[in-house]
């Protein structure tokens, strides 16, 4: 489950929202917080969903979570919440992408060559700058490499979106994890 927002309630703790993407969570289930280089754990102490309390939920379901053993300052915008040891993250992947052309809403000139440019590539709820080691000419498909300014969580088939200085300039599917 990506974390969207953290929150912190003066007597109760931390709590986090977002939308749960595979498999169920439940009061009392341990939990891993992972991205951006660090890695902590928690116990889940409730799930809500618009004030109400639940036994469980399920992918697709937008919830909040609260926590037992974390900070709000030990989770941000972008990590991932997951069963542990079942998501790990990376700064480097391999990817097909699509620039797109000018007339599909893009620059409509070369995204970048050789390291020169970064871009920001998002992952679910965060966004990450990245060098570009491939000339990529809008309108076409490209394989590509890139290396994270951060390492984020990442599995090979997920999907990204590539904005450069402020312009949607694409869209890809991680293919391989390099690190």
């Amino acid at each position: 489950m990506p974390v969207e927002d953290v929150f912190s309630q003066r007597w109760r703790g931390a709590f986090f929202t977002g939308r749960i993407e595979r498999g169920t969570v439940r009061p009392g289930d341990d939990v891993e917080i992972v991205g951006f280089g660090r890695t902590g754990s928690g116990e889940v102490t409730a799930v809500e969903s618009f004030g109400k309390a639940l036994d469980e939920a399920v992918a697709g379901e937008n919830v909040a979570v609260w926590l037992r053993g974390l900070r709000p300052e030990d989770i941000q915008r972008g990590q991932v919440v997951a069963a542990p040891g079942t998501v790990t993250q990376h700064a480097g992947f391999e990817a097909e992408a699509h620039i797109l052309s000018e007339d599909e809403g893009g620059r409509g000139d070369t995204l970048a060559a050789h390291g020169k440019r970064e871009a920001q590539f998002y992952f679910r709820t965060t966004d990450v700058s990245g060098p570009v080691h491939t000339l990529l000419r809008d309108g076409t498909d490209a394989l590509m490499a890139v290396h994270l300014a951060e390492p984020v969580p990442l599995a090979v088939g997920q999907g990204f979106a590539i904005r450069e200085r402020g312009k949607g300039v694409g869209s890809g599917v991680v293919t391989k994890v390099l690190d």
